[in-house]
């Protein structure tokens, strides 16, 4: 039994225990929906800054006429259910409620909002990917909210969880702990270093203005594009069809 369910897996709460023993809340919650592009948005982010929140607008590229907005707050963890669109539009209302720039005419789509995308920034981490016949894969085994990479760390473990199968003859008491050892350091390059949120939406004004300054000079914009550049493709991953 595969989990690929995501950062709130119900594999692994059946099979490993429940989510609080395994997912760390980091301070934040983003949320994202779409609506008429009447305010002009292209396909580069427009984005808003006040310590704590972040809003940004972008054309849909598929749909010119249509745009997405994202926002990203510093929140204490909530505990309510998931599926309660009502509160969760609530809780976007009240943290950026009062604010300048377009979020007056995001919030105002947002009321009316038939979907929206709502989470918590938060860190899986797991001591062990596999019990029994059950093993973990993606973020349900070591997600990150933004930029932890979860579908291409989760198809590079798809690979590898397959080809240790097929190298084991099926054998999952040998295979799961050779999936586990190869993928363990790659997955956990993605989830060092500080809550994406604390990028995205300063707490200070200070933080605020470092951050600006620092996304402005060359040689860190070149740096991000390298470190990112070499976490993505410097996986040692083995040609499984050749050993089978």
């Amino acid at each position: 039994m595969v989990g690929a369910d995501g950062l709130h897996s119900g594999v692994r709460r059946l099979a490993f225990g429940p989510e609080s023993a395994y997912v760390t809340h980091l301070g934040y919650h983003l949320a994202g929906w779409d609506l008429p592009n009447d305010l002009g948005a292209g396909p580069v982010p427009r984005q808003y800054n006040v310590p704590g929140r972040m809003a940004s607008v972008a054309a849909d590229q598929r749909e010119p006429d249509r745009a997405t907005a994202l926002v990203v707050f510093a929140s204490p963890r909530q505990d309510h259910d998931r599926l309660d669109l009502d509160r969760q539009k609530a809780l976007v209302a009240d943290a950026f409620a009062g604010l300048g720039w377009h979020v007056p005419r995001l919030l105002a789509a947002l009321r009316d909002a038939p979907e929206l995308y709502f989470d918590a920034i938060a860190r899986v981490g797991v001591p062990r990917w596999h019990a029994g016949r059950a093993v973990l894969l993606g973020d349900a085994a070591w997600g990150v909210t933004l930029g932890g990479m979860g579908v291409g760390t989760g198809l590079v473990g798809a690979y590898v969880l397959a080809g240790e199968l097929a190298l084991a003859g099926g054998d999952h008491r040998v295979a799961l702990p050779a999936y586990e050892r190869r993928m363990r350091a790659y997955a956990g390059r993605w989830q060092r270093g500080a809550s994406p949120g604390r990028f995205l939406a300063p707490a200070t004004g200070w933080g605020l203005w470092l951050r600006d300054r620092l996304l402005a000079a060359r040689p860190v914009q070149s740096l991000l594009v390298r470190s990112t550049g070499s976490l993505a493709t410097e996986a040692d991953l083995p040609d499984y069809a050749a050993r089978v």
